[in-house]
């Protein structure tokens, strides 16, 4: 009882210590206080997470603001409140350009001092140590996963500013948006769930592709330790299906799923309220084995940029159109494609066109003229930026690339038609990680060796609008199509803008049910793909396909890029809207799609086939 009291009582004086006086260590592993970097006349303390994106993301403005406000009597301290070694952290502190000064707080005492939670969380000091602010930096995210496309407010320079003018500052803590600081655990070594038997197979099959060692994600679940010490996040973003990351929540079975079911969900949660027992290493499933180099074998070509992509350190997302020349005599059938990223922890999807008119190298060409080597916030290399497709109705398309989803052969006797001279035009959406990044990825194609019976061809059905009217919550787009002759489908591609919300596909087959297709109920347009069925479905003439899609244009929705809403026209630019569903097909005779929009109705039917020319009729 004795010792219980005197714990408490050194944790509320604790508590009550001047946090500059506390002493944790430097990454030399001396020890340190936040004295010993203190500003004349405040100090901003920085808690911070090289793996978390958010936090890493920040690295840039913080040293910028460090390099503002330096001169002006405030100094900025960054604290790592976790068990990393020093070597690892010194490191990620000199790539990062951090330029003030890093302290390590293994044990979390100046966590628990100050009462941070969140990294990146900020705390204000006075020269006294007292908080004259805390919370987040900015306004540049509105919760973990969504970025705020219309960023506002400048809650810590605000802080600053009101601080060195002798005043109060009007808003004195905000919520911090970011990763939580974990916390260790007792060791549990049994439970109802444990991690070997239970909780490893789960995030094997349904997390590693992307968190694991050089890949996307930007820290790695591929042991125990990782996902205790993640485990906290692990469960707030698959409960709130942010992760894994897959936007269908109804519809058919596509290839590469990452949809996690109820009953994983549940097998994480308990696991993490039982205490995240270990369990026995016996039960642990075999390492999952991830193949290096071409997955499908040598390609028969192989394209790539002639130079790296240099990404900036900071700024939106980028959509960069790389122009790959296929250098083609003849005409070629392709049965697969493989992408491979050359920076897994930058590339974020792809999308795949086809260009045989040279519109690309056009705008490759008039983009390079204007702005010379690269842009004005770093970014340089190859190809040119377009924010939503690639800036010209292509010739062709095919399929696209995301992380977890694994390159297939299409079925004997399909595939993609590539007219000899064409460009293969990649658009990358490239994400950043608060450090310079360089990129060269690759694409392999590989040829049918002998002729196909079936061309890929795409059937676009449009939803039809030409504004958006400001404060509307539910603005509904619809369209209808009946097919004009039979069909097999292959894939679908639905795609909106910044203030889509809602998109769902359902077919009628004559004499059947009406079934979804696919549904997205939180459409989130950094996360589009392209969504092959697992079999394509052979689709009848007469056939009913009805698209629905529903727009949020308020303030509600956190990707509005405009405070207040404004009226979106129909338009080409990130901030314009869209509303399209793509559809991979395949006709018996190749000859292009035809349909009817009023059921038999006049056939809209585009002229020629798919294919070469001289293919017969």
């Amino acid at each position: 009882m004795h010792s219980i009291t005197t714990l408490c009582l050194l944790s509320f004086a604790m508590m009550q210590a001047n946090p500059l006086e506390v002493s944790i260590k430097n990454l030399e592993g001396k020890a340190a206080k936040l004295a010993d970097h203190a500003g004349s006349k405040a100090t901003v303390v920085v808690f911070m997470q090289f793996e978390c994106p958010i936090s890493s993301e920040y690295s840039t403005e913080l040293a910028r603001l460090s390099t503002l406000y330096g001169s002006k009597g405030v100094n900025f301290i960054g604290v790592i409140p976790n068990t990393d070694e020093d070597a690892a952290l010194k490191k990620d502190a000199s790539e990062y350009k951090i330029g003030f000064p890093v302290l390590h707080d293994a044990k979390l005492i100046l966590v628990d001092a100050l009462g941070a939670k969140i990294t990146p969380e900020v705390f204000l000091l006075d020269s006294k140590g007292a908080v004259v602010y805390s919370g987040r930096v900015d306004d540049s995210w509105t919760e973990r996963l969504r970025r705020n496309v219309a960023p506002k407010k400048k809650d810590l320079i605000d802080a600053i500013e009101s601080h060195l003018a002798n005043k109060v500052p009007e808003i004195k803590k905000t919520d911090a948006v970011g990763c939580p600081i974990s916390r260790p655990l007792p060791k549990v070594a049994e439970g109802k769930v444990t991690y070997h038997r239970d909780i490893a197979p789960i995030i094997q099959e349904k997390c590693q592709a992307c968190h694991r060692p050089g890949e996307v994600a930007p820290f790695s679940l591929t042991s125990f330790n990782d996902a205790v010490r993640w485990k906290d996040l692990l469960v707030e973003v698959v409960e709130k299906k942010q992760m894994p990351p897959w936007l269908p929540s109804g519809g058919l079975h596509y290839r590469g799923e990452r949809r996690m079911s109820d009953a994983e969900t549940s097998l994480l949660r308990n696991w993490v309220k039982g205490g995240c027992a270990e369990g026995d290493f016996a039960n642990a499933p075999l390492p999952k084995r991830f193949t290096e180099g071409w997955q499908l074998g040598e390609p028969d070509l192989i394209l790539e940029p002639s130079e790296d992509m240099v990404l900036a350190a900071t700024g939106k997302d980028l959509f960069r159109c790389m122009v790959l020349p296929t250098n083609l005599t003849e005409d070629k059938i392709v049965v697969a494609y493989e992408f491979r990223p050359g920076n897994r922890r930058v590339v974020h999807h792809t999308l795949h066109y086809l260009d045989k008119a040279g519109k690309g190298r056009d705008l490759q060409s008039s983009w390079k003229e204007k702005n010379g080597v690269g842009e004005t916030n770093g970014d340089q290399g190859p190809g040119y930026t377009s924010a939503m497709g690639v800036g010209f109705p292509p010739s062709g398309e095919m399929g696209g690339w995301a992380p977890g989803i694994s390159p297939k052969f299409l079925p004997e006797g399909i595939g993609y038609f590539l007219p000899k001279g064409s460009d293969f035009i990649v658009q990358m959406h490239y994400h950043r990680t608060g450090k310079e990044e360089k990129d060269r990825s690759r694409v392999g194609l590989y040829f049918a060796k002998k002729p196909a019976k079936r061309y890929v061809q795409p059937l676009v059905i449009p939803g039809q609008f030409l504004v958006i009217p400001a404060n509307k919550p539910d603005y509904t787009v619809r369209n209808t199509v009946w097919l004009a002759q039979e069909v097999l489908l292959h894939s679908v591609d639905p795609h909106m803008h910044l203030i889509g919300r809602k998109f769902v596909m359902n077919v009628t087959q004559p004499g059947e049910k009406t079934f979804e297709a696919i549904r997205i109920d939180s459409w989130d347009y950094n996360w589009q793909e392209i969504y092959f069925l697992k079999e394509p479905m052979r689709l009848k003439e007469g056939t009913k396909i009805e698209i629905e899609a529903v727009f949020d244009n308020t303030n509600n929705n956190p990707h509005n890029p405009s405070t207040p809403p404004k009226w979106v026209k129909f338009g080409e630019q990130t901030t314009d809207e869209m509303c399209f569903m793509f559809l991979g097909i395949t006709t018996d005779d190749n000859s292009r799609v035809a349909v009817r929009r009023v059921e038999n109705g006049p056939i809209i039917k585009r002229a020629g086939k798919i294919g070469p020319a001289n293919q017969p009729d």
